[in-house]
């Protein structure tokens, strides 16, 4: 429990974070190291051969909420099951964290992609909610290391540049400084400051409790993307 009275400290606001979790033969670590790394307030066990016991024990021991959705082997019903339970994180202004290492494939597959989607559809569809998205993959041994990538909106005018240049960025940039860099790539075609502000508010919406997006503030909010 510690671990999430540790988050409350520091992010008393942040928005709650549902992981989607392929049950699948790999072990126990490799289900709950993305859930240790990072934090999560619901978790949603996808069980194509039933569930290990122990692990929903485990979760619901450290607080946190915890449902089995049954699934039939393939895409299609991964796919649909999973685009579901993301609507209702983001119709709560959630964030949502995919495992991609346990599992079939095809299924993880399947799952990320109704998750990207349903992403696209909330931050197209509504003016002011803030969600996001991001996937990790769990490295192996006795203490493996967790790496997390961003899901982003990758359809929208200059998103996509802005996220370049902030995985690029070595420490974390002003507005000021991706805003210099798009104009010396664009040149002309560069947004205005006034329009690139705009823009970059709406990408943020994409971002907000997303575990790879680093929001400095100070005396000018700078920004980065890690993994």
């Amino acid at each position: 429990m510690a671990r999430y009275h540790i988050w409350e400290l520091f992010f008393p606001d942040v928005m709650e974070t549902t992981h989607l979790i392929l049950a699948g033969p790999e072990e126990r670590r490799a289900h709950l190291a993305g859930v240790s790394k990072f934090k999560a307030d619901h978790v949603v066990l996808f069980a194509i051969q039933g569930v290990d016991s122990g692990l929903q024990q485990f979760l619901e021991s450290i607080g946190v909420s915890v449902r089995v959705v049954q699934l039939k082997d393939g895409y299609l019903e991964a796919y649909l099951k999973a685009s579901y339970e993301a609507a209702a994180a983001f119709t709560k202004q959630g964030s949502v964290g995919i495992n991609m290492s346990t599992g079939p494939e095809i299924s993880r597959s399947a799952i990320e992609d109704a998750v990207r989607i349903q992403l696209y559809h909330f931050l197209h569809h509504t003016s002011t909610d803030e969600v996001s998205a991001f996937k990790y993959f769990v490295g192996a041994g006795g203490e493996p290391i967790v790496s997390a990538a961003p899901i982003w909106d990758f359809a929208t005018y200059l998103h996509n540049d802005i996220f370049e240049i902030l995985i690029a960025a070595q420490t974390p940039i002003t507005l000021a400084q991706i805003h210099r860099t798009l104009t010396r790539v664009m040149g002309r075609e560069a947004p205005k400051w006034e329009a690139f502000r705009k823009t970059f508010r709406e990408f943020k919406r994409a971002f907000n409790g997303s575990p790879c997006f680093v929001e400095v503030v100070g005396k000018g909010p700078r920004y980065q993307i890690l993994q």
